[in-house]
């Protein structure tokens, strides 16, 4: 049994009563292990009122009302501090003012720890990774209706898996999905709010799924360089094609939050947004050559005039938000790609046009060429060895530029 070392104890607070009343803050205050700190509640009283309901003697409704509520929150401190392994005051704050009770039953409710996690993304302003958890959360919810740790093993992460091939979902969402929910073990057992021997992850293999890519090969890449677009948004959407194709595949996502300030020189310099708020030392830095035509495309749709803090393109410029520059540059995605695709139908190709072929084929043309994998893996911005990134630092500049000059050559 767990032996008690914390005390709660309840205080009316008399420094900061509302304006022109005799109610002041209602506070409960814990001593953890010789470390004592307060926390209001969201209860009101005045003094008369407040010593009748902590005394648990007579009393009108109101009173009474008061004395369940305190009870309650008493009760609701001193569970949280009986379940947790290793309770910090970090850790029941976050708990105590959660709206989820977490310890309504003796399990661990998962819910919680992804509410939690949501929120701060978004607070961070990862909103895909907000979005994907919020997903996550939502199909195992789906599953089960009531998501506890502790009834997380290997068979049931079998069964999820199974249930969701029969849902009509591909296995590479179980597996995004079943990942995610490893990141909340992770979170639970590090902040001691369940134990290590509850990890499924040990005797399950979450797999990877090794899917081939659609990509544009030299003759397909050269029919769309030489394709006259004939309207506005077609012409739009080629320039984008062909940009983050030259600039190592980029990622359209990461081309619509450059900056001017990221032209180094003859170089476009940039982190990607994927990885920019993960706890890696340092951020991996990409490096691109900028190639004629990714001039002549800056100079025919980027933003004018020129300012070092503005988006090189038009497309989230004027947005306040962070998820309004998500929904603005999606839609911006979608549109590019049903301009992109309409052409591709044009051109004859076996595969669907859009701006994820522009990554994948800047890879496949650099392997033709015969470009080093490992620089390939370097280029992308894919590579977490940190070996191949020492020696990947000392490559020049003239080398980027040099793979640069083969992406057209057909």
């Amino acid at each position: 049994m767990k032996a008690k070392n914390y005390s709660v104890n309840i205080h009316w607070d008399k420094r900061y009563p509302k304006a022109g009343t005799d109610l002041c803050p209602i506070q409960i205050s814990i001593n953890l292990n010789g470390l004592q700190f307060k926390m209001s509640l969201r209860l009101y009283s005045n003094k008369a009122d407040f010593d009748k309901a902590i005394k648990g003697r007579g009393g009108n409704s109101d009173i009474k009302d008061l004395r369940r509520q305190i009870i309650e929150y008493v009760t609701k401190a001193e569970t949280i501090l009986d379940r947790l392994k290793n309770p910090t005051r970090e850790v029941f704050q976050r708990i105590f003012k959660s709206e989820t009770d977490l310890f309504t039953t003796s399990k661990t409710d998962a819910s919680f720890f992804f509410e939690q996690k949501i929120a701060e993304c978004y607070k961070e302003d990862r909103i895909k990774t907000a979005q994907n958890l919020g997903h996550t959360l939502k199909s195992f919810k789906k599953y089960k209706t009531r998501l506890y740790l502790e009834d997380i093993d290997a068979a049931w992460l079998k069964g999820y898996k199974n249930w969701m091939v029969l849902q009509g979902n591909s296995v590479t969402t179980a597996q995004i999905y079943m990942r995610n929910l490893r990141t909340i073990f992770n979170i639970a057992i590090k902040e001691g709010y369940i134990s290590e021997r509850h990890y499924p992850f040990k005797t399950y293999s979450i797999g990877t799924t090794v899917k081939s890519k659609d990509v544009l090969y030299p003759e397909q890449i050269k029919a769309l360089f030489e394709y006259t677009p004939r309207t506005y948004r077609e012409r739009r959407a080629k320039a984008y094609w062909f940009f983050c194709y030259l600039a190592n595949g980029m990622n359209f996502k990461d081309a619509c939050y450059l900056k001017y300030k990221d032209i180094k020189g003859e170089n476009l310099v940039f982190v990607r947004e994927k990885t920019k708020n993960t706890n890696t030392v340092t951020d991996k830095t990409i490096t691109v050559y900028l190639h004629p035509v990714l001039r002549e495309i800056i100079e025919n749709w980027g933003n004018k005039p020129v300012n070092p803090e503005s988006y090189i393109f038009p497309v989230v410029s004027r947005c306040k938000t962070m998820l309004e520059s998500e929904k603005k540059r999606k839609n911006q995605q979608r549109l590019t790609n049903r301009m992109l695709n309409q052409i591709g139908i044009k051109l004859g190709f076996n595969v669907r046009l859009n701006l994820n072929l522009a990554r994948h084929s800047f890879a496949t043309m650099l392997k033709i060429s015969g470009t080093p994998t490992s620089f390939i893996t370097d280029a992308l911005g894919h590579s977490n060895s940190k070996t191949t990134e020492h020696y990947l630092k000392s490559i020049p500049d003239e080398k980027y530029k040099s793979i640069s000059d083969k992406l057209l050559k057909f």
